[in-house]
């Protein structure tokens, strides 16, 4: 018995976080790619929203591995890793290969919605675009 109420609770609690993270519920809307007047991706109107709707339950004032996302300072500084951002290369910024799920630590975590593949390529494009603070 104990263990079906132990069962029950730990589904319960993953159903309450997924449930207290925007991203983890309903539809995603397509992200509309803002451009800068030179035609880049524009970080602050682009990507950070992004991140905000996305990292910012583990990433914000939480910090998790150090890394802060809501702020172009803290996505530059990469948190524990320096790879998180390389300007021009997107293939082997960290930011990339965790939501691709190509190289671990896979992110957003199993319980939240993970990034389309629009949201992806506008913050692979910004990268290869230099990372600009735009």
């Amino acid at each position: 018995m104990w263990r079906n109420v132990i069962l029950g609770f730990s589904i319960s609690v993953v159903a309450l976080c997924a449930l207290g993270c925007g991203a983890a519920s309903g539809s995603v809307e397509p992200i509309q790619v803002v451009n800068t007047p030179e035609g880049e991706v524009s970080f602050a109107q682009t990507v950070l929203p992004i991140f905000v709707d996305h990292c910012k339950r583990c990433h914000g004032e939480d910090r998790k591995g150090g890394l802060y996302l809501l702020d172009y300072d803290g996505v530059m500084k990469g948190g524990n890793r320096r790879d998180f951002v390389i300007p021009g290369d997107p293939a082997n910024s960290r930011v990339i290969t965790s939501v691709k799920k190509t190289k671990e630590p896979f992110m957003p975590p199993r319980v939240f919605k993970p990034l389309t593949e629009d949201r992806i390529a506008a913050i692979a494009k910004w990268i290869e675009e230099g990372a600009k603070n735009n």
